[in-house]
C-alpha cells in the first residue's frame, strides 16, 4: 500500500512513522513534511492546502490512500478534489469539517441540533461584544472563530480585562468574536471516527492547555495531556454518543455532508455531571496524537481504510485499545506562545528514544545532522504504563536525558487534574 499524509506537525509524524511500521505499507510520502519525517518517509515539497497538486501528485504515484491530518488541507477541500478524482482520501469534505474550523459555525451548529453547549453569544462588531460583556457574569470566556497557534482562548475573571481583550481581538483584524459562560469542571477531548453514519470511540484524552502548572497563565493549543480520561466508564461514552456524537454526525448526514474521518470532541464535565461541548476539531490535536495512538491496538491504516470504503462497522466490534495509560508532554522553545527560540541544538535525542517515544514539531536540521528548535512547541515526548501516576513518573524521568537552551515544559502533566474552561 502506498499512503499520502498531508500535514507538516508533531501529529503528521506520528501518524507517518506508526504507519510505516505496518507489513502491507511499500511507501510512505508526507507532504509537506519535515526534517525528522524525511528520515523514514519521502518528504514533498507541496504545500498542505494545494490540494490541486497534491491529487495530482497522488495519481501520478498511484496512491492507494490519502490522510488528511492538515486543518488548512481540510478546510481548502481536499476531500471534494480527491473525491471528484476518485481518490481515496481519509478527511471530511470541507462543508462538513466548517464545525471543526469555525466556533461560530460550531456554536450554532450545536444550538440547532440542541447539543449541550455553553450559553454563548457571537460578535461581529466591537460595541456589541463589549455591550454583551458589559452585562455578563464573571469569569467569561472570550474566543476567536478561527483556530489559530497560539492564544486564541481566555478567560477573563472580570469586565476590565474581557474590554481590553475584545479592544484587542477586533484591533488586530478578528472578524468575530465569541463571547461563551465560563464553565467549572473537567475538561477532556474525545475522538472518534466516522464512516458519515456510524461512530467508533478511538480514545479521550485530557489536555494541558495553560502555560502554568495548576492551569494558569495564558491559554495554549496544548502543552501536555494524558489518556484516556479516567472517568469514562459506559454510561458517560453512552451519554456523549446520545447527546453529542449522533445528534451531530445525523445533522451533518441530512444536509448531505456525511462527516469522513476522525472527529475531536472538546468537552467540559461540569460538577453536576453535564456535558458542554466546548468546540470539534477535524483530526487529532498535535500534542493528543502520540498520546492516543500509543493506545491503539489495531492497524490504524486498515481502520482508515474501512471508514473510507464504507465498511468500518462491518469490519469493526470495536476499535481496540491497550489497557494502559499514556502520558505526553511538550517541551517548547522559547516563550511560547508569545515568542520562540531558533537555531538551538536539541540534545539526547539518541539517548532518549530507547524510553519514550518523541514526536517532532518546529525543529530542523542543520548541516552536520543535529536536530534544532525552529520557534514554539519543538518536541512531544510519550510513554505509557499500567497506571497514571507511573506513566507521569517515567516521562519526566526521561525529560532529563533530552535538553536545549531555552527549553520549556510544565511540571505537573498527569500529576494534578485540570479543572475549568
Amino acid at each position: 500500500m502506498k499512503i499520502l499524509i498531508v500535514g507538516s506537525g508533531a501529529k503528521e509524524y506520528t501518524i507517518a512513522k506508526l504507519v510505516s511500521q505496518y507489513e502491507e505499507t511499500e511507501l510512505v510520502f508526507v507532504a509537506p513534511g519535515n526534517d525528522a519525517i524525511s528520515e523514514f518517509a519521502n518528504c514533498i515539497d507541496i504545500k498542505a492546502d494545494d490540494v490541486e497538486n497534491l491529487a495530482e501528485f497522488a495519481k501520478a504515484n498511484e496512491i492507494d490512500m490519502t490522510i488528511a491530518a492538515s486543518e488548512k488541507a481540510i478546510s481548502n477541500g481536499i476531500a471534494d478534489k480527491f473525491n471528484e478524482e476518485g481518490l481515496m482520501i481519509f478527511a471530511p469534505t470541507a462543508e462538513a469539517a466548517k464545525i471543526t474550523n469555525s466556533k461560530s459555525i460550531a456554536k450554532k451548529f450545536m444550538y440547532k441540533t440542541k447539543i449541550p453547549t455553553p450559553k454563548f453569544g457571537i460578535f461581529d462588531r466591537e460595541n456589541m461584544a463589549l455591550d454583551y460583556a458589559r452585562k455578563s457574569k464573571y469569569p467569561l470566556v472570550v474566543k476567536t472563530d478561527a483556530h489559530q497557534h497560539g492564544e486564541n482562548v481566555f478567560i477573563c475573571d472580570n469586565f476590565k480585562i474581557a474590554k481590553r481583550i475584545i479592544e484587542d481581538l477586533f484591533d488586530n483584524a478578528q472578524k468575530k468574536v465569541i463571547l461563551e459562560d465560563y464553565v467549572a469542571g473537567q475538561e477532556f477531548s474525545y475522538y472518534v471516527i466516522s464512516d458519515g453514519y456510524n461512530a467508533m470511540p478511538l480514545n479521550s484524552v485530557v489536555p494541558y492547555k495553560s502555560v502554568l502548572e495548576g492551569n494558569g497563565g495564558a491559554m495554549t493549543s496544548g502543552l501536555g495531556a494524558y489518556a484516556p480520561f479516567y472517568m469514562i466508564d459506559r454510561s458517560l461514552e453512552s451519554k456523549i454518543f446520545k447527546e453529542i456524537v449522533y445528534p451531530a454526525l445525523d445533522e451533518l448526514a441530512r444536509g448531505h455532508n456525511q462527516y469522513v474521518g476522525i472527529l475531536g470532541i472538546d468537552i467540559i464535565l461540569d460538577r453536576g455531571g453535564k456535558l458542554n461541548v466546548i468546540e470539534f476539531n477535524s483530526f487529532l490535536k498535535e500534542p493528543d496524537a502520540q498520546c492516543v495512538l500509543n493506545l491503539l491496538d489495531d492497524n490504524l491504516a486498515q481502520i482508515m481504510n474501512a471508514t473510507v470504503v464504507g465498511s468500518l462497522v462491518d469490519d469493526y466490534a470495536e476499535i481496540r485499545t491497550k489497557t494502559l495509560f499514556s502520558t505526553s508532554l511538550v517541551l517548547s522553545a522559547g516563550n511560547y506562545p508569545s515568542e520562540g527560540a531558533y537555531g538551538e541544538v536539541i540534545t539526547g535525542l539518541d539517548e532518549i528514544t530507547e524510553h519514550c517515544d518523541v514526536s517532532y514539531f518546529n525543529t530542523v536540521k542543520d548541516a552536520n545532522g543535529n536536530m534544532l528548535t525552529n520557534g514554539g512547541r519543538s518536541l512531544v515526548l510519550t510513554t505509557e504504563a499500567s497506571t497514571l501516576e507511573k506513566s507521569a513518573q517515567k516521562l519526566y524521568e526521561c525529560v532529563e536525558l533530552v535538553g536545549f537552551d531555552s527549553m520549556k515544559y510544565r511540571k505537573d502533566i498527569g500529576k494534578t487534574l485540570i479543572i475549568g474552561c
